[in-house]
């Protein structure tokens, strides 16, 4: 590892007190770099090696904060705060794809519900416990008191 490398990993270590677990961060994420005062080109093969290597965005993003941070302290220090207004380089965040996560349909919450109470009781605890739309609660035809319970019962 590059030495101002390890001077920024000793500055944030010692200096600002970041936990060991940060350190090895910034250590794994700086392995991606090969010169201590990169290009723009630099930057971009490192994002390309990592993406041909199979990390995922998040992945490479998390990397790439770490990496920023690096490139700011190179430039600027720790005294001046990371504004737009810096001009050293810095790598933009990759595109994440957003997560859709998937809701019960009423005819789930309804075969959830049911008339058993054993069922029912499972179903409150679903409900309370996990994602669930409240369209979805509020179209099964049950009294308030039970809706009610949905809402308060905790698993």
């Amino acid at each position: 590892m590059f030495p101002r490398f390890e001077q920024f990993i000793s500055e944030k270590q010692y200096l600002l007190g970041v936990s060991p677990a940060t350190v090895e961060w910034y250590r794994q994420s700086l392995r991606w770099l090969c010169a201590e005062s990169p290009t723009d080109t630099d930057l971009k093969d490192s994002v390309l090696r990592m993406r041909t290597k199979g990390l995922k965005p998040s992945a490479c993003n998390s990397y790439i904060r770490a990496i920023n941070s690096f490139l700011h302290w190179n430039a600027m220090g720790t005294d001046v705060k990371c504004s737009s207004v810096c001009k050293h380089p810095r790598l933009m965040s990759l595109k994440e794809p957003t997560l859709v996560l998937p809701v019960y349909t009423a005819h789930q919450v309804q075969r959830l519900v049911g008339s058993d109470r054993r069922a029912s009781t499972s179903a409150e605890c679903i409900f309370s416990c996990s994602y669930c739309s409240i369209r979805d609660v509020v179209s099964v035809k049950h009294s308030v008191s039970t809706l009610r319970t949905l809402t308060s019962i905790t698993c």
